[in-house]
């Protein structure tokens, strides 16, 4: 079964654009929630396959990430997604609520009030912010699989990279670095909003590595997630610390790439020297690689971000397979992260992934 489930995965279709449906019919039976299992105990090896595209066949399946059109994150699970989802005749949306989380939540409410979805699958901007949405959405029997930042509400499944420890691997790569060139204990955290579970856990994981080692956090700074604010941001510690302080640790990539840019342009004004500030961030996207190979970013806990969008899609199967009622059980699962720079980024297969 997990081979037939495997190939099926492998299957490409056409690329996938925000908004589009893949064409399949929509589901008369509706929600997926308690439908009976698929499988038994055991399968005639071309009965899996029919019953695999029989079991998805007309489901509706919806992503709703925090921002999806020209975002390489998203975009490249959302691609993932449509390949599958329409080779096994799902019908699946992509809705786009581009960085508004009150669009969001009433694009999510409007889909579980009509009971329009099978499945949910959901991008939180914070902790809290879509547990009601959670919650109605196990009420009226669909699923929901979140992915990437962490819900305080947990739906049937929860995917992503283990922030924590990235951010602990990541920060213990920062203190040796620091630590080699004799540069001041001092480091800078830059985050998005504060109160999402990737910002919470970053600072946590960070905070782990550094106060044992006898380092400091000079400041933490908030950027909502954008690049603007994150070199505004980087701007103004520099202005403040000059080489102070030995580097940034930055939430995310991009972010972390527009905090490179500060770093270099403090160089070339001589606000600081050359090669004084190190600047460290989680997931490694090809625009991160670019900058790490034009030496304006140092490393990545980089993350298999191509596997995120891939493990949604294997879960929903098996929250389909098994026909339990939505919200009966609650996974947490993380995929993999490892980390990168300038030596090993172009030998390392979870680095340097593009939106399709």
């Amino acid at each position: 079964m997990k081979k037939m489930i495997a190939l099926a995965l492998a299957s490409v279709s056409a690329v996938v654009l925000a908004g589009c449906s893949t064409g399949a019919r929509t589901s008369s039976t509706g929600p997926a929630g308690g439908e009976g299992q698929t499988f038994g105990e055991n399968v005639q090896l071309f009965d899996a396959t029919q019953k695999v595209h029989e079991s998805m066949q007309g489901k509706r399946v919806a992503f709703v990430p925090i921002l999806y059109k020209g975002y390489n994150l998203t975009m490249n699970w959302g691609a993932s997604m449509e390949r599958a989802f329409g080779n096994l005749g799902a019908d699946f949306q992509i809705h786009d609520p581009n960085f508004d989380t009150d669009k969001m939540t009433r694009i999510i409410s409007d889909l579980i009030a009509r009971k329009a979805v099978d499945v949910l699958i959901l991008h939180n901007p914070d902790v809290g912010v879509l547990s009601k949405q959670i919650e109605d959405a196990q009420r009226a029997g669909i699923y929901t699989v979140v992915v990437n930042m962490i819900s305080s509400r947990l739906g049937d499944a929860y995917i992503g990279v283990d922030n924590l420890a990235a951010a602990e691997d990541i920060a213990q790569r920062a203190v040796q670095d620091c630590e080699k060139r004799g540069a001041p204990k001092r480091l800078a955290i830059i985050d998005g909003p504060g109160n999402d579970a990737a910002s919470l856990l970053w600072s946590k994981g960070v905070r782990n590595v550094l106060d044992p080692a006898g380092f400091e956090v000079v400041t933490t700074a908030h950027t909502q997630w954008q690049n603007s604010l994150a070199q505004q941001a980087a701007e103004s510690i520099i202005q403040q610390q000059k080489n102070n302080f030995c580097g940034f640790l930055v939430t995310y990539d991009l972010n972390s790439v527009a905090v490179g840019d500060a770093v270099q342009s403090a160089v070339s004004r001589g606000v600081i020297p050359a090669d004084s500030l190190g600047t460290y961030t989680m997931a490694a996207d090809t625009v991160w690689c670019d900058a790490l190979r034009a030496g304006k970013v140092t490393a990545s806990a980089s993350y298999d971000v191509q596997g995120v969008g891939t493990a949604a899609v294997v879960t929903t199967q098996q929250l389909i397979q098994t026909g339990a009622p939505a919200g009966s059980s609650h996974t947490v699962a993380f995929v993999p992260h490892t980390i990168v720079d300038r030596a090993n980024v172009d030998n390392t297969t979870i680095a340097c992934y593009k939106g399709q």
